[in-house]
C-alpha cells in the first residue's frame, strides 16, 4: 500500500503539484511527498481538522459528507479530497496551476487510494 501511495503522489509531482499527502482522518501522515520546510504533522493534523470542521458544519445545513475542500491563497491552494472513509489527499499548487486538468489527477489518484485499501 505503501508503495502504491508513495507512486500517486510521484505521478501528481509530475503533473505540476508542489506538495501532496495522504492523510487519515485523525491527521496522521501515511505517505507525503511535502516541501522540507512543511512540518508534516502540523499539515496533516490542520488538513484532517479542516475536514472534520467542514463535515461538522455540512451536518448541520444537512448536506452530505465533505468531498473536497479548497484553500484559496495568494500564493497558491490547498486542495482536500476524501479519499473513502479513513483517507485524505491533499494537494499544494501554486496559483498559476490550472485546476480543471488537476482535478481529474486527483479524482484518478483518489480512486486508486479507494482500491488500495
Amino acid at each position: 500500500m505503501a508503495d502504491e501511495f508513495r507512486d500517486i503522489l510521484e505521478n501528481l509531482k509530475r503533473k505540476g503539484v508542489y506538495g501532496s499527502a495522504v492523510v487519515d482522518k485523525e491527521g496522521g501522515i501515511i505517505e507525503s511527498d511535502l516541501p522540507r520546510n512543511v512540518h508534516e504533522d502540523t499539515f496533516g493534523i490542520m488538513c484532517a481538522t479542516i475536514i472534520g470542521a467542514s463535515n461538522s458544519a455540512n451536518s448541520e445545513l444537512g448536506r452530505g459528507s465533505v468531498r473536497r475542500i479548497i484553500v484559496d491563497s495568494e500564493e497558491g491552494k490547498v486542495i482536500i479530497t476524501s479519499a473513502g472513509e479513513d483517507l485524505l489527499l491533499s494537494v499544494v499548487v501554486d496559483a498559476s496551476r490550472k485546476l480543471g486538468t488537476l482535478f481529474e489527477e486527483i479524482n484518478k489518484s483518489v480512486e486508486t487510494i479507494k482500491e488500495s485499501t
